[in-house]
């Protein structure tokens, strides 16, 4: 997504947001990400020895959120988020898969609707990279003098629903990634990794 158009679908909701201090609510969530690397490999000799992994990881998630509106609502985030996958590495005849585990600050803006208790939400996702290990280690095996691989920046959306009970809150949504969350470009490795998880949370209204 073009990051001037990511940028101004902000300034357009928060525009269009006409509600009341009594209408806004603040809030924290925590629980678990299920989670998967795609990756593409466009260079024939480094996919011999890298392999995609299909295993998934479970990592942590946890955070803050603020709801403006009733019915229909905008409800931005801050979250700490531990996500991740696998590679597998081709060598000497025989396969190795590597853990490859990272975490982002996530910085999505949901907008929803609510019938009853139950809720519909979906927007797009700003993520920045705050560690990362596992994928480094597997391509110097191959290539020395690498730099880090992670992107500082990606992009994505989250969509999903949930059900408010009293002051608690349970969501399922599904995220996917819009940019690369990884990638080299050489003369002799090519690839990208693109991330896609299922996230389980239990929120709890404090105001």
């Amino acid at each position: 997504m073009n990051k001037k158009l990511f940028i101004l679908f902000f300034v357009l909701i928060f525009a269009k947001a006409n509600v009341s201090l009594a209408q806004f609510s603040l809030g924290i969530r925590g629980g678990v990400n299920f989670s998967t690397l795609k990756t593409d490999f466009k260079s024939q000799s480094f996919s011999d020895n890298l392999q995609q992994s299909l295993d998934t990881k479970t990592g942590y998630v946890g955070g803050v959120y603020a709801r403006i509106g009733s019915k229909f609502f905008i409800q931005p985030e801050l979250i700490f988020s531990a996500k991740g996958g696998s590679i597998n590495i081709l060598k000497n005849g025989s396969s190795q898969t590597v853990a490859i585990d990272y975490t982002n600050i996530d910085v999505p803006l949901l907008v929803g609707v609510k019938f009853g208790p139950l809720r519909l939400n979906a927007g797009p996702m700003a993520s920045f990279t705050v560690s990362s290990k596992g994928l480094d280690e597997a391509i110097k095996t191959y290539s020395s003098n690498l730099g880090e691989s992670f992107k500082n920046a990606s992009y994505g959306y989250q969509a999903g629903g949930g059900l408010d009970i009293g002051a608690l809150s349970v969501d399922l949504r599904y995220e996917g990634s819009l940019s690369e969350v990884a990638g080299l470009n050489t003369a002799n490795i090519n690839f990208s990794q693109k991330a896609n998880l299922w996230q389980l949370t239990l929120g709890l209204r404090i105001l």
